[in-house]
């Protein structure tokens, strides 16, 4: 079975902060270890919701910060990436059942890099082949302002195993 890999678009911070952390409570009650791969503001908000939670079962990174260890000339590397991205979840699965919370492919296409968002996110498909993890991304809607006719809106849809809409 493939593991999931669920997408949640969203309106607003407070949501999202909400769904991602209800996606890690989950995990840390089934004793799994957890990466947030986050911008700064929204790993201090999950900080800061989650303070009573087993914060050593939650691995936060930066999401710039990982990302500049894989993408070379603007376009994600598939050896760096599984060079980089697979010795975390190794090092996680030691732990138990891993579940992550990545907001890198939207962190380019905000940028504008919509065709290397989308590569990350098969790269993440290709990674869930090889390695038994849960993946939830994130997408603010501002990012699809015409998402009923936007084929690369489609796209990010179709890359994941789950799509949940906005609040």
């Amino acid at each position: 079975m493939t593991p999931p890999h669920a997408v949640q678009f969203y309106n607003d911070d407070v949501f999202l902060i909400d769904t991602v952390s209800a996606f890690i409570t989950a995990g840390l009650k089934e004793n799994g270890a957890i990466i947030v791969i986050a911008t700064a503001q929204h790993r201090e908000e999950l900080r800061n919701t989650l303070q009573a939670a087993n914060n050593s079962s939650i691995a936060y990174i930066d999401a710039d910060e990982l990302l500049s260890a894989f993408m070379v000339d603007g376009w994600p590397n598939e050896t760096r990436f599984i060079s980089t991205v697979g010795p975390l979840l190794q090092r996680a699965a030691l732990k138990g059942p891993v579940r992550i919370f990545s907001e890198m492919a939207a962190v380019l296409w905000a940028e504008g890099k919509t065709r290397a968002a989308i590569r990350l996110e098969e790269l993440g498909n290709e990674l869930a082949s090889q390695h038994a993890f849960s993946l939830l991304c994130a997408y603010p809607m501002s990012s699809f302002p015409d998402q009923k006719n936007n084929l690369s809106f489609l796209q990010v849809c179709r890359a994941h195993t789950h799509v949940h809409p906005a609040q």
